[in-house]
Order: C-alpha cells, then sequence, then structure tokens
C-alpha cells in the first residue's frame, strides 16, 4: 500500500498501534515494573491488561492495513471500549483509592476514549468538518 494512498484516519490507526504495542511491550523492559507489578508504581498490570493492549494494538494494525472505513470502525470500538472501562473502573474504585489516584489511573484511559470519539466522527470526514489553515 504506497503510503499516499493510505488516508489520514489509517495513519493516526498506525500511531495507535504504536501506542497500544509499546505499552504492551513496555512490560518486559527491566526497571518498568516495580515489585507489585505496577508500571511506573500506579497502573496494574495484569495479564488480561496485558492482552488488552495486544489485541487493540493488533486491531488498529488491521483496521489501518483495511481500509479507512475499517480504522474508523476500530475507533468507534476503541471509545466505546475505553469509556466503559473508565467508567466501570472509576465506580468500582471509588472506596478503595483516594479520588486523586483514580483520577491518575484513569486519566490515560479518559485521554484515549475522547481522543478515540474525536477521531472516529471527525477525521477525513470531508470539509465540514476540516481544520482550518492557517495563512
Amino acid at each position: 500500500m504506497p503510503l499516499k494512498n493510505v488516508s489520514t484516519i489509517q495513519k493516526v490507526a498506525w500511531g495507535f498501534a504504536v501506542l497500544f504495542l509499546g505499552v504492551y511491550s513496555l512490560d518486559f523492559v527491566p526497571g518498568v515494573m516495580d515489585a507489585n507489578g505496577k508500571m511506573f508504581g500506579l497502573f496494574s498490570m495484569t495479564p488480561i491488561v496485558d492482552a488488552g493492549h495486544l489485541a487493540l494494538g493488533a486491531l488498529a494494525v488491521i483496521g489501518a492495513l483495511i481500509s479507512k472505513k475499517a480504522a474508523r470502525l476500530y475507533f468507534w470500538m476503541l471509545g466505546v471500549v475505553y469509556g466503559l472501562d473508565v467508567f466501570i473502573y472509576v465506580f468500582s474504585h471509588l472506596h478503595s483509592m483516594s479520588p486523586k489516584t483514580n483520577f491518575l489511573v484513569n486519566l490515560p484511559h479518559t485521554i484515549i476514549f475522547i481522543a478515540a470519539f474525536i477521531i472516529a466522527a471527525t477525521v477525513d470526514k470531508g470539509p465540514a468538518y476540516a481544520i482550518p489553515q492557517r495563512a
């Protein structure tokens, strides 16, 4: 697939593939995980979480390779999955951690689900959604 035939949303999907596969690979970098299995001392990394990052990275690659439509579907699905993840985690941990820690633990997923919805709704949608260029 020549790069000039790749849509912007497919390129963004490649970026998300790098993000998720990079997070997955950090588990194997010495010093990133603490003795309690927390990445950077904050994020619990379990085999299920690792599988999720690996799957989301693989799905981003698939969406980027197939088509603009497949990449858009990936971002809609990502937004829903991570939105639910944040909602469930925040409310299931209200009394087991401080609000500050709860906020910090959920911040990456919150940013990702909001970005995913914005990308799905606007990127490569035509002139009505185009970001104005500065002169």
